[in-house]
């Protein structure tokens, strides 16, 4: 893997909807790509449904993009 194909990844802690909307907030904000990650599974993570679905759908719930986003989303990754 290059660096230009390197992802970046993050378990993420979610809790209550003010958590939800606090993160698509914060991930809209970011210049890159956001995604969520469950297995085989995969939404955006800049849309406010995708995050709502993927929180009450998935047992586990990871960020992944393109750069570093720890600092970014540091205040909801676990």
């Amino acid at each position: 893997m290059t660096a230009e194909n390197k992802k970046y990844s993050y378990k993420l802690h979610l809790n209550g909807l003010t958590d939800l909307i606090d993160f698509v907030k914060t991930a809209s904000t970011c210049p890159y790509d956001v995604t969520l990650v469950s297995g085989s599974h995969r939404l955006n993570g800049k849309s406010f449904l995708g995050v709502f679905l993927a929180k009450v759908s998935w047992e586990d719930l990871y960020v992944e993009a393109d750069r570093d986003c720890y600092f970014d989303l540091e205040q909801f990754i676990a």
